[in-house]
């Protein structure tokens, strides 16, 4: 039998320091024998959502500098200049959640998905809580265009129940917040400490390795 281990991810789209790990996700996708399931928590959804502001921009500046710095990842232009000062700009975490779970339904693409849109919002600026933009990097991956407009609408309406079980599992690994790594080997939940990993993905991937031939047969 082949021997495969499942990499759980606890993430937020709108939160930085999840598209600071993005590297270590990348990493475990090129493990084939490592199946990568991303979990949103739904951190900015229902009376949470806002739009930017400036108390929003002066609480995310110094952590998003504190990423660069650890992970490598940088922040374009585009959003430090310009998203970071449009203060129509919603934020809520329920859209590109949407878009990962239907990318997930339509195509396996969950993950791939939710770094698109974090490379959207991060580097580009881009309204990743609109549908239309959603839309937009749907079909900018290659997502069949019906199909996911589909999928993603039947997902926007489940999110609840999505959420509550990320939270649930949140709980159950004790985990401290966005984002939170746990491998899923012969049947067991471990938490992985992503901050010893930041900036060091050969690193996670060695680590991952080595936990697979761990994994029993």
């Amino acid at each position: 039998m082949d021997k495969r281990l499942t990499l759980h991810y606890i993430y937020d789209p709108f939160c930085g320091w999840c598209y600071g790990v993005a590297p270590l996700l990348t990493a475990a996708a090129e493990l084939d024998r490592v199946k990568v399931i991303a979990h949103s928590g739904g951190m900015l959804t229902g009376t949470k959502a806002q739009v930017m502001s400036a108390e929003w921009r002066k609480f995310v500046r110094p952590h998003e500098e504190r990423i660069v710095t650890l992970s490598g990842q940088t922040f374009g232009t585009e959003y430090t200049g310009k998203a970071q000062l449009d203060y129509t700009l919603v934020l809520d975490s329920g859209p590109p959640s949407a878009a990962m779970i239907a990318a997930e339904e339509v195509a396996g693409a969950g993950v791939k998905m939710l770094k698109k849109l974090q490379v959207a919002y991060y580097v580009e600026g881009r309204p990743i809580a609109t549908r239309n933009e959603v839309l937009r990097n749907a079909d900018e991956i290659g997502l069949d265009a019906t199909k996911f407009a589909e999928a993603f609408d039947r997902a926007s309406l489940n999110l609840d129940k999505h959420f509550a079980e990320t939270r649930t599992l949140l709980e159950q690994l004790r985990g401290q917040g966005y984002p939170t790594l746990a491998i899923e080997k012969d049947g067991v939940l471990r938490k992985l400490p992503p901050g010893q990993f930041f900036g060091k993905p050969d690193v996670f991937r060695e680590v991952l390795r080595q936990e697979l031939e761990s994994v029993s047969a």
